[in-house]
C-alpha cells in the first residue's frame, strides 16, 4: 500500500518545461500591460499638470495686466521701443488695429509700469517677469490699439502664448496655450 503512494509523490514532485514557459510568457505580457497602462496614465498626469501650470501663469499674467491697465490714474502710450519719446498717447486714425511691443501707464498707487513683450521668454513689468519663468516661456507676444474714432477711449488688446520651459519632444511637454484680452481704460482722458 505505501509503494503506489510513494509512486504518486515522485510523479508529482516538479513541473515540466512547457508548463514553466507558459507561465513565464503570462507573467511577461501582464507585466508589460501593467507597464504600459501605468506610463500611460503618468504621461497624462504630466500632461495634466503642464497644462494646468501655462494656464494658471497665463491668468494670473492677464488679471494683472487687466487691472493695472483697466484702473490706471493715467495713460502713458504705446511704443516699439523703450525710448522715452517713442511712446503715442492714441491709436492712430483710422485704426487697423496696431501692433506694439511696450504699453505704459501710472496706476493711482505706484510710479510708472511699463509692460513689455519684447523680451523673448515672458512679458515682463519694468524689467520683472509676470509670469514664473522657471517653469513656462512666451513664444508669441503682440499688443494691440484699437479706437474707432479720436473720441472714443482706446482699446488694449494683448495676446500672448506660453509653453512649457521644459520642451522634452514628448506629447505631454509640447503644449501651449494662447491668452488674449481687451481692456478698456476707465480713468482715460484726453
Amino acid at each position: 500500500m505505501i509503494k503506489p503512494y510513494l509512486n504518486f509523490i515522485k510523479r508529482q514532485r516538479g513541473y515540466t518545461l512547457v508548463e514553466l514557459l507558459v507561465a513565464i510568457i503570462i507573467l511577461i505580457s501582464l507585466g508589460s500591460i501593467i507597464a504600459n497602462i501605468t506610463t500611460s496614465l503618468l504621461r497624462s498626469s504630466n500632461k495634466t499638470n503642464n497644462i494646468e501650470n501655462i494656464r494658471r501663469n497665463g491668468n494670473y499674467a492677464l488679471s494683472q495686466m487687466s487691472k493695472t491697465i483697466g484702473y490706471a490714474k493715467s495713460f502713458g502710450g504705446f511704443s516699439h521701443d523703450s525710448s522715452p519719446n517713442a511712446y503715442i498717447t492714441s491709436c492712430p486714425i483710422p485704426s487697423a488695429k496696431r501692433m506694439y511691443e511696450y504699453v505704459k501707464v501710472v496706476p493711482f498707487n505706484s510710479s510708472e509700469v511699463v509692460y513689455n513683450c519684447v523680451s523673448p521668454s515672458t512679458f515682463t513689468v519694468n524689467g520683472t517677469s509676470v509670469v514664473d519663468t522657471n517653469s513656462v516661456s512666451m513664444t508669441q507676444c503682440q499688443i494691440s490699439c484699437t479706437q474707432a474714432n479720436a473720441s472714443d477711449v482706446p482699446i488694449i488688446g494683448i495676446s500672448f502664448t506660453l509653453v512649457p520651459r521644459s520642451q522634452t519632444g514628448l506629447a505631454e511637454t509640447s503644449n501651449s496655450i494662447k491668452f488674449e484680452t481687451s481692456i478698456v481704460m476707465r480713468n482715460y482722458v484726453k
